[in-house]
């Protein structure tokens, strides 16, 4: 998705000649040569290039200031069910009443929507990085959320760091287009997580409550 290149160019920023390392400190090549186009690819490279040129991007410390909590567990009610991926190891608790659809590559590991309200929907998308990165290496939540917004045409509501059992994690919330959604940014095992809870913005009070147990639910693991 666009979301996934942009997340990659956020780690050029403060250049428009961003470097990577290829064989040591004085061998560089311009970043958009050491990039595959493939998305998730590039996002891989780009985190790995902002570790080798912490000189170039400088990199916010968030996850000692992030509010700790455990990933959610609530059921509210019976309206969330608990659902694991048992291949790629990760679960979440998501709407027991919403159609599941499997995943499509390149686009999203899994999707579930309203069996009524088609606009309403939770989505989990992933794509590879480097080992050893944390999602604070996109920048502050704040920045990650407006930059986010301005590439998709939405109104930035606001964003925070929390740290979910040992993950650091982004929230971010836009408006915009008659929606309302909100997304969980984290990188765990590997791997760059999003996952998005959004609905018709007549919609979002009634499901806000709910959208953030799911999004704050999300585990590398299975339940």
């Amino acid at each position: 998705s666009a979301v996934i290149m942009m997340l990659a160019a956020l780690l050029f920023l403060h250049s428009t000649t961003a470097l990577v390392h290829t064989r040591g400190p004085s061998a560089l090549v311009p970043a958009a040569h050491a990039v595959d186009t493939g998305r998730r690819v590039v996002i891989s490279t780009a985190l790995t290039a902002a570790a080798a040129a912490p000189a170039v991007i400088a990199l916010p410390v968030v996850a000692m200031d992030a509010p700790a909590i455990s990933p959610s567990t609530s059921r509210m009610g019976g309206k969330l069910t608990a659902y694991s991926d048992i291949a790629k190891g990760w679960s979440i608790y998501t709407p027991s009443t919403w159609n599941k659809f499997d995943g499509v590559p390149g686009e999203y590991d899994a999707k579930w929507q309203d069996v009524v309200g088609a606009t309403e929907q939770i989505v989990v998308s992933s794509s590879p990085v480097a080992e050893g990165k944390e999602v604070d290496a996109l920048g502050s939540p704040e920045d990650l959320g407006a930059k986010v917004a301005k590439l998709r045409n939405l109104s930035f509501v606001k964003a925070k760091a929390l740290k979910i059992g040992s993950n650091l994690t982004y929230l971010v919330e836009l408006e915009g287009q008659g929606g309302h959604e909100i997304i969980a940014f984290t990188v765990s095992k590997g791997k760059l997580w999003r996952i998005t809870a959004k609905a018709a913005a007549n919609r979002w009070a009634k499901n806000e409550e709910m959208f953030m147990n799911v999004v704050t639910s999300f585990q590398n693991k299975i339940l």
